[in-house]
């Protein structure tokens, strides 16, 4: 295991809006307000590179969100930005640089989350926007990357400000397509792909912030009997919401069976990012404070700070 080490922050001080480590941490993408997309690759004797071992300029404004593809599709990034744009990475294989694969350009306002879906959705990405609409692309054909066709698109949230502003894949492969979206308008509801009519409806309402969202994740719960979604507003209100697994078509879930736990996080200190580990047993938390907090469920059931680092 790595130890932590302190990555050098972009130039001027401009601010890191997101971070995301490959499927086996052993790449970290960053992307900022400078409008360059750096990757850090770490050594075989768990050390990080320095310099970054690539880095970029990845769009025409700041760049607001980074994801990796599932392992099985190769080295893909993916980045979204002011620009109103989502842009495709791939990493040549030869000469080890990134090249872009393909610009998606339907919003017309600002784009500020992009996920890929898990391994068993096939090579699909989620993008979420200013104008209130999640659009789901797919490429039909993974040995050709510059064909992104727009498969899906729903009002995630009422159009606002900022629209859209997090969401998040459920990576289950048993309990159909899901995905967490959170809003400006500080709304958080979990949508769900119905095969019968083709198309996405809500499937939970749950219990929104008074401010924005400001990030989302959905737990891994391979082996649980529920789900787990970490959600965190402005002011540094962080919930977690605990539901249970649907058992076929004769049972369903409605907002009266989602239990929601608030974490005592420290006075007036922001909380900006989660991240769940891979079990979906800890949470980690990131913002103002300058530590990364992790949380843990006792065996009652309450949300407690088990590290800060």
């Amino acid at each position: 295991m790595s130890s932590f080490t302190s990555l050098p922050s972009p130039p001027n001080s401009t601010f890191i809006h997101d971070c995301s480590f490959d499927y086996y941490g052993r790449r970290l993408a960053t992307c900022s307000g400078d409008r360059m997309l750096r990757i850090y690759t770490l050594t075989e004797d768990n050390e990080w590179i320095l310099p970054p071992t690539s880095i970029f300029q990845a769009h025409e404004a700041s760049t607001w969100r980074t994801s990796w593809s599932p392992p099985s599709y190769g080295l893909l990034l993916s980045t979204c930005s002011d620009d109103s744009t989502v842009c495709i990475w791939e990493e040549d294989s030869t000469s080890k640089k990134w090249l872009k694969k393909a610009t998606l350009g339907e919003s017309r306002k600002p784009v500020f989350c992009v996920e890929f879906g898990p391994q068993h959705v096939g090579l699909r990405l989620a993008t979420g926007s200013a104008d209130g609409i999640v659009r789901i692309y797919e490429a039909i054909d993974v040995l050709n990357l510059e064909h992104w066709p727009l498969s899906q698109r729903f009002d995630g949230c009422v159009e606002g400000e900022l629209g859209v502003t997090c969401l998040g894949w459920c990576g289950s492969r048993f309990d159909g397509l899901m995905i967490v979206v959170g809003g400006s308008d500080g709304s958080l509801k979990v949508w769900k792909f119905s095969e019968a009519s083709r198309s996405w409806k809500v499937h939970l309402d749950l219990l929104g912030f008074q401010e924005r969202l400001l990030d989302v994740k959905w737990a891994n719960g391979v082996g649980r009997g529920y789900h787990l979604i970490a959600a965190v507003g402005g002011g540094g209100v962080v919930r977690v919401y605990k539901f249970r697994r649907e058992r076929g078509e004769e049972e369903t879930v409605n907002e009266k069976d989602v239990h929601v736990h608030t974490l005592s996080t420290k006075s007036g200190s922001d909380v900006w990012r989660l991240g769940w580990n891979e079990t979906g047993t800890v949470l980690a938390t990131s913002g103002e404070g300058g530590s990364v907090n992790m949380w843990k469920a006792s065996f009652e059931g309450e949300w407690k700070c088990v590290e800060e680092v």
